[in-house]
């Protein structure tokens, strides 16, 4: 299968393509909440075809990891993902971390920068709002950190304050019943 711009995968036509340096490619596809929706798709392996859709909960569980293996390191992971998340530059901000989370065990940190930066592009043109008290809420976590929401972020706001708590010090599974997600298992044949 040839993967490229304007070919299909699982249906769905292909957007975007982000070729990583370790052969995994970032897609992005069409999807039908908006017009301009987009669905994030991760393939590691083109023959045979394996991918996945990169959800919240795998980064919220991968940083977790990291924190337990190395908090210094595991934090500067999470400010990474928050300086991509002020709309930076994806590689200087993986230029800046990159020695600094190398020997972290899990997702590379360039996967984690560029799906999380199409995935909480996502999440803000398919944001419609959310209450007044849990918007606080998530200001509030966010503060802790010394973090604030930039200008139209407030769609994405939910998933990195739900990475943010994980960074303050809260499980993993804690914070994903906290933040309310809807995490679908994966689907068996």
């Amino acid at each position: 299968m040839e993967i490229k711009v304007g070919s299909k995968i699982r249906n769905k036509e292909i957007k975007e393509i982000i070729r990583l340096s370790n052969g995994w490619l970032l897609l992005k596809t069409e999807n039908g909440k908006s017009a301009k929706d987009f669905r994030v798709r991760l393939v590691t392996s083109t023959k045979p075809l394996h991918s996945m859709v990169p959800k919240h909960a795998h980064f919220v569980i991968d940083l977790y990891g990291k924190l337990c293996q190395d908090k210094s390191a595991g934090m500067n992971v999470l400010k990474a993902i928050y300086e991509v998340w002020k709309t930076k530059d994806v590689r200087g901000v993986l230029q800046k971390y990159q020695d600094a989370s190398i020997s972290l065990k899990g997702y590379p940190l360039e996967y984690i920068l560029y799906a999380l930066n199409w995935i909480l592009e996502q999440e803000d043109i398919n944001f419609t709002g959310r209450p007044e008290k849990k918007q606080k809420e998530l200001d509030t976590i966010l503060s802790s950190l010394g973090f604030s929401v930039p200008e139209g972020r407030l769609g994405s706001e939910l998933a990195i304050s739900l990475l943010c708590d994980v960074g303050s010090g809260t499980h993993p599974v804690e914070a994903l019943l906290k933040a309310n997600l809807d995490i679908a298992p994966r689907r068996k044949f």
